[in-house]
């Protein structure tokens, strides 16, 4: 069974994106039962005030594409959407986003749970980007460690040999495969200046 942590936000800011004042003033109210200091935005966001929040609660019956200073599904923080009306196109814009977690305003005192929730999805879609990024990284080092074997081979005698070595390389340094034939590759190159 899968365990989650718990959860204590008291301490976090939460950019409260919603232009209507009585449901600002009910996720402002929550937000304080919970130690969350909500702020109060109205507007588009610019990037530097979205960093300085920990979450940002929006509504997503409002929203719409400028109003978000990034790429749809790039959010910097977790995003958890107000619902006021259950509108297809909304919902699809919220899903298009990225958006970690769904409250509708009618149920407000589920906040925590929404909470908790986007917090764990962000987490998760993190993870998930920088496995990712490390797959595409060792992908794109593969013809590094070809060309590092080639030019280990001369001293080495043969390819098996050579990937022996440079894995050796790889095991004495703590680094990927990868990484060290970069490395081999880049301490090999003729100097630039002649010498």
């Amino acid at each position: 069974m899968t365990q989650f942590p718990l959860h204590n936000f008291a301490g976090l800011t939460a950019l409260v994106l919603h232009r209507s004042e009585e449901p600002v003033r009910r996720v402002v109210e929550r937000c304080d039962r919970l130690g969350i200091r909500a702020i109060p935005h109205t507007g588009d966001l610019d990037l530097g005030t979205a960093e300085q929040a920990d979450m940002i609660i929006l509504d997503i019956d409002t929203g719409h594409d400028g109003q978000l200073p990034w790429d749809a599904g790039r959010a910097p923080v977790p995003l958890i959407g107000l619902i006021g009306s259950e509108s297809p196109g909304r919902l699809a814009w919220a899903l298009g986003q990225g958006v970690d977690a769904y409250l509708p305003l009618s149920a407000l005192g589920n906040l925590f749970s929404a909470l908790v929730i986007a917090h764990e999805t962000f987490a998760r879609k993190t993870q998930r980007s920088e496995q990712d990024r490390d797959v595409a990284r060792q992908r794109a080092g593969r013809l590094d460690v070809i060309r590092a074997v080639l030019a280990l081979m001369p001293d080495c005698g043969d390819e098996a040999l050579a990937l022996k070595q440079l894995r050796a390389m790889a095991m004495v340094e703590q680094i990927s495969l990868e990484d060290a034939a970069a490395r081999l590759l880049t301490e090999r190159q003729p100097s630039r200046m002649g010498g």
